[in-house]
């Protein structure tokens, strides 16, 4: 198993190790716990399933580990690579670079985006539950408390609801 570490946002990390937690490789005595951010250790490591679109885009971005670049794994979340039956040998292909940790990260934030928003309508629209204690649940579920602002999720899901509503009132000329 090659695994690889990158640095993203904190509440993105808490994010993926609560939504992934049932892929997660067996953690070994020595290491503390997944998302703690003063562990000394790397975080135990993410195995996803091939359907997930990040499993893919560690597969398209992963390239030989450059010479000049120190081995030492730096991070707030491991990823298992993908291995291949064909294609990159993760063995060979072991790095992400800081502009593909970058692209990864928006993934991962535009997968936490659209679970959210549906989260937020659902709740508001089938069970009458308003966005503010929806997005309270949401950050909470995640383990996402004091790593990002709930306002700060709100104003962009308010963002988007603004544009899409905009969007469809175009549609109907």
């Amino acid at each position: 198993m090659v695994t690889v570490t990158i640095t993203i946002k904190p509440y993105l990390a808490r994010y993926m190790y609560a939504r992934y937690v049932q892929s997660l490789e067996p953690e070994s005595e020595s290491r503390s716990s997944p998302s703690s951010p003063s562990s000394s250790s790397k975080p135990v490591p993410i195995h996803l399933s091939h359907i997930t679109p990040i499993y893919h885009f560690l597969h398209q971005l992963s390239v030989p580990h450059p010479p000049k670049v120190s081995w030492k794994e730096t991070g707030n979340i491991t990823f298992v690579l993908p291995n291949q039956n064909y294609g990159k040998n993760p063995e060979v292909y072991n790095y992400i670079g800081q502009d593909s940790a970058l692209i990864i990260e928006k993934e991962i934030e535009m997968e936490m985006k659209a679970e959210l928003y549906g989260f937020l309508l659902e709740n508001k629209f089938k069970n009458g539950i308003m966005f503010k204690r929806s997005m309270e649940a949401f950050v909470e579920h995640y383990n996402m408390e004091g790593t990002v602002e709930e306002d700060s999720l709100m104003r962009a899901f308010q963002r988007w609801r603004k544009l899409t509503k905009d969007s469809h009132e175009k549609k109907d000329f």
